[in-house]
């Protein structure tokens, strides 16, 4: 379960960590034109939307590489695949939600584990 955790916790600091340069990025003089402002319902807004998205898998997958020693490390994995670091850079590029959410409920199934462990020493 520890590793599990552990796990979640990277994911979500992926996600936060690639939010957060997408959003700067999203903000340079040059970029922010065409990133940051919002269209019209069309086909060119779409596309902007689709931009910022491809923009956040970048990111993503540029930051699970740059941790890929430390999170081998901590997994005990010595080989990762190219492949493995745009997996990671689209379940981040989703955002940082869904991994706040999968770690609140690591944390109640903890919670009910300590509980049913309590009950059968107290038993």
């Amino acid at each position: 379960m520890d590793k599990l955790t552990t796990l979640l916790s990277f994911l979500a600091a992926l996600s936060i960590a690639t939010e957060r340069i997408t959003e700067i990025i999203k903000g340079l003089p040059i970029l922010s034109a065409w990133l940051a402002v919002e269209r019209k319902p069309g086909l060119q807004e779409e596309f902007r939307k689709a931009s910022v998205q491809g923009l956040a898998l970048l990111a993503g997958t540029l930051v699970a590489y740059l941790v890929r020693d430390p999170l081998g490390k901590q997994f005990g994995v010595t080989d990762l695949s190219p492949y493995t670091y745009w997996v990671f850079g689209a379940m981040a590029s989703g955002g940082s939600g869904i991994w706040n959410s999968a770690l609140d409920i690591v944390r109640e199934v903890n919670r009910r584990k300590q509980i049913a462990t309590e009950k059968l020493k107290a038993a």
